[in-house]
C-alpha cells in the first residue's frame, strides 16, 4: 500500500495483536498499521511504558512494532462496539470469577484512579526514565492502591451483575470427563490435618501420621500393591522427550527465523557472565504458525527418527548432550526429567512417542501443561501392557484449565489410556 493510501485508511478492519497483554494494540487488516488507543494514553506513559512501542503477536510469538500510537477512536469502547468477550477461558492465577475474567479491567480501572489519588497527593507521576513510575508509587503507597484495587473490584463486580461482560457458565468436570469418556476411579483415605503446604494422607485405620503422603504417592502405593508399575510423571519428561527429540527440528539452521535466545540460569545450567543461558530459537517456536511454517521439514524430522526400541533409545541417549540448552529453556534440566523421559520411550514405545512429538509441535505453548500425575503399566515376559496415564485429585480438588484442555486434546487426538483417581476423605486425625 502506497504512503497516502495508507494514511487515508480508516482502519474499519482492526484485530488485536495480543489480548493477553494489558496495554492491547490493534493491527489494521488493511494497511497492517499498529496501534494504540488515546484513551490508553496513563497506560501507555505511566503503568507500562516499556510496552507502549511493541507488542509480541500472540499466534507467531514475533515481535511487532508500533506504527501509530495513541490514536484517537480506535478501542472498541472508543468505537461504541462491544470488546470481544476475552479471555474466552479464565486468566490464569486469580483466585475469584471476578479476578479472572476481568483481569485487564481491574488493572486499567485500579491503575487509572490510582494516577487520580497521586495526583491528588501532590505525588509526582512523570516518568523521565521511561520504566513506569506507577509501579514505584504503588510499592510507595501499597496500601492506598490495595484500597483502590478493591473498589474497582467491587464497582465491577456489581457491574457484571447488572451487565455481565463475560459468561462465567462452563462445562463441569464431571460433563468434561463423561464427554471425553473418561472412567474415575475411587479411593478412601484418612486425610492429617492441618495440612503443610499440600494434602497428606494415610490409609484407613492407620494412626501413624509419620507416613503421611500426598495424594499422588498414595494412589501410587495402592497401584503398587495391585502389582502395577508407577512412575511420577506430570509435564516435565514430556517436555525433556521434546526437547531432547525435536532439537534438531527447532534449532535447525536453515530456520531464516532463527535468533539468539538468552534466559535466565537453571540450575546447573551454563550461565554466563550475564547471568543468561543463549541458545538459538527460532521467533515463532513454540506456536502454531511455527508448524504450519516447518511443516515438511517437521515431516521429514518425525520421519527419520527410528522405529525399532534399541534405536530410538540410542538416539535419545546421543542427543542428550545436543538439546542441553533447550532443555534448560524448557524447564525439563533436572537428570530426573531426562531418566523419565527416556523411560516413557521404554513405556510407550517409538510410533506413541512420536505422535506425542508431533502433538507438541503443532502447538508447543498450548499443549505443554496439564499432563498427567501418574503413569501406571503391567510389566511381564511379554513387556510393557496395560498403560494407563492417572490424573489425582482430592476431596475438593478440581481439574485446572490445562488439564481439562489436556483431556479433551487426548480424547480427540492422543489417544492415551486415561483415567482419574479420586481420594476422598472418609477420615480425618489431627496433626499433634
Amino acid at each position: 500500500m502506497k504512503n497516502d493510501e495508507r494514511a487515508a485508511c480508516q482502519h474499519a478492519s482492526l484485530s488485536i495483536v495480543n489480548p493477553h497483554e494489558l496495554l492491547w494494540k490493534y493491527k489494521c487488516g488493511d494497511c497492517q498499521a499498529v496501534l494504540t488507543c488515546s484513551c490508553d494514553e496513563e497506560i501507555a506513559l505511566y503503568v507500562l511504558p516499556h510496552q507502549a512501542a511493541r507488542s509480541i503477536d500472540a499466534q507467531t510469538r514475533i515481535p511487532v512494532q508500533v506504527t501509530e500510537p495513541l490514536v484517537a477512536g480506535v478501542c472498541h469502547e472508543c468505537r461504541g462496539k462491544v470488546p470481544p468477550a476475552f479471555p474466552a477461558r479464565p486468566h490464569r492465577g486469580a483466585a475469584s470469577l471476578v479476578h479472572r475474567f476481568y483481569w485487564r479491567e481491574i488493572h486499567k480501572e485500579t491503575n487509572h484512579r490510582f494516577i487520580q489519588w497521586a495526583k491528588g497527593e501532590g505525588l509526582s507521576v512523570t516518568d523521565p526514565d521511561g520504566v513506569g513510575v506507577v509501579m514505584a508509587l504503588s510499592h510507595q503507597h501499597m496500601d492506598a492502591y490495595k484500597g483502590i484495587e478493591q473498589t474497582v473490584v467491587r464497582d465491577i463486580r456489581e457491574q457484571h451483575e447488572r451487565q455481565p461482560k463475560y459468561d462465567f457458565s462452563r462445562q463441569s468436570d464431571s460433563d468434561i470427563l463423561a464427554a471425553c469418556k473418561v472412567a474415575t476411579e475411587e479411593y478412601s483415605a484418612c486425610y492429617v490435618t492441618p495440612t503443610r503446604g499440600h494434602v497428606e494422607v494415610i490409609p484407613l485405620g492407620s494412626a501413624d501420621i509419620e507416613c503421611a503422603v500426598g495424594v499422588e504417592e498414595f494412589v501410587a502405593q495402592q497401584l503398587r500393591q495391585a502389582g502395577r508399575q508407577v512412575m511420577l510423571c506430570e509435564s516435565r519428561p514430556f517436555h525433556a522427550l521434546y526437547a531432547t527429540l525435536m532439537w534438531l527440528w527447532v534449532q535447525d539452521p536453515r530456520d531464516p527465523c532463527n535468533r539468539p535466545a538468552g534466559f535466565g540460569g537453571r540450575s546447573g545450567g551454563d550461565v554466563g557472565q550475564d547471568d543468561l543461558i543463549w541458545t538459538i530459537l527460532p521467533e515463532d517456536f513454540g506456536s502454531p504458525v511455527h508448524a504450519t511454517r516447518r511443516a515438511g521439514a517437521l515431516e521429514e524430522h518425525l520421519a527419520s527418527l527410528p522405529c525399532e526400541m534399541e534405536e530410538f533409545l540410542w538416539l535419545f541417549d546421543y542427543w542428550t548432550s545436543h538439546a542441553e540448552k533447550l532443555r534448560q529453556y524448557l524447564w525439563a534440566h533436572r537428570a530426573i526429567d531426562v531418566e523419565r523421559g527416556r523411560r516413557l520411550i521404554e513405556i510407550l514405545g517409538p510410533t506413541r512417542v512420536k505422535g506425542i512429538l508431533r502433538f507438541l509441535a503443532d502447538d508447543y505453548w498450548g499443549r505443554y501443561l496439564g499432563w498427567p500425575d501418574l503413569v501406571s503399566w503391567d510389566e511381564g515376559v511379554h513387556g510393557v501392557a496395560d498403560i494407563e496415564f492417572v490424573e489425582v485429585k482430592s476431596s475438593s480438588d478440581k481439574l485446572s484449565e490445562d488439564q481439562r484442555d489436556w483431556i479433551v486434546n487426548n480424547h480427540e487426538s492422543l489417544k492415551l489410556p486415561f483415567k482419574v483417581a479420586k481420594v476422598h476423605r472418609v477420615q480425618r486425625i489431627v496433626r499433634p
